[in-house]
C-alpha cells in the first residue's frame, strides 16, 4: 500500500483527531514532504481515523504513525501476506484494545513495535524484510 502526503499540518486534521496530550494540535507540523509517496507498513484505527505507519523525513530506522487525513491513497492494494489482528487492552476492561493490519510478525505480536524501536535483532530483521518487499 502506498499513500501520498497532501498535508503536513495539524491545521488540516479533523477536530476529533486533535489531542494535545499526543502533540496533535492545529500548530503541529509533521516531518512529511507534501507530494511524496510513502510505503505503508501497518494500519491501525484510533479516534475514528485510520493511522498509517510509514518512514518519514527523519530517517528513523522504524516507521511512525500518522493520521490518514494527511494523505491520499495512491495504491490501496494490501500485500497478500498481511493479516489483521486485535489485541485487547490488558490494563483495564473499560478501554478498547487495538486493531492492526500489517505483516504477520507485527500484527501477531503486541510487543513487536517496541522491540523494533529498541533495535531488537529479530524485529529489525522482520521489518527489513518487509521493507524490501514493499520497495
Amino acid at each position: 500500500m502506498k499513500v501520498q502526503a497532501i498535508s503536513n499540518s495539524g491545521g488540516q486534521l479533523p477536530l476529533p483527531t486533535l489531542d494535545s496530550r499526543w502533540g496533535l494540535t492545529r500548530e503541529k507540523i509533521f516531518p512529511l514532504s507534501i507530494g511524496k509517496e510513502y510505503a505503508v507498513y501497518a494500519i491501525t484505527a484510533v479516534k475514528d481515523v485510520f493511522w498509517y505507519y510509514l518512514l518519514d523525513e527523519r530517517d528513523l530506522p522504524h516507521p511512525v504513525w500518522y493520521p490518514s487525513p494527511l494523505f491520499r491513497v495512491s495504491d490501496g492494494s494490501l500485500p497478500a501476506h498481511w493479516v489483521v489482528n486485535y489485541t485487547a487492552n490488558a490494563t483495564t476492561q473499560d478501554r478498547v484494545g487495538s486493531s492492526l493490519i500489517s505483516f504477520k510478525e507485527w500484527a501477531n505480536d503486541p510487543s513487536f513495535y517496541e522491540r523494533l524501536v529498541e533495535g531488537e535483532a529479530s524485529a529489525v530483521a522482520a521489518f527489513r524484510n518487509e521493507r524490501n518487499i514493499s520497495a
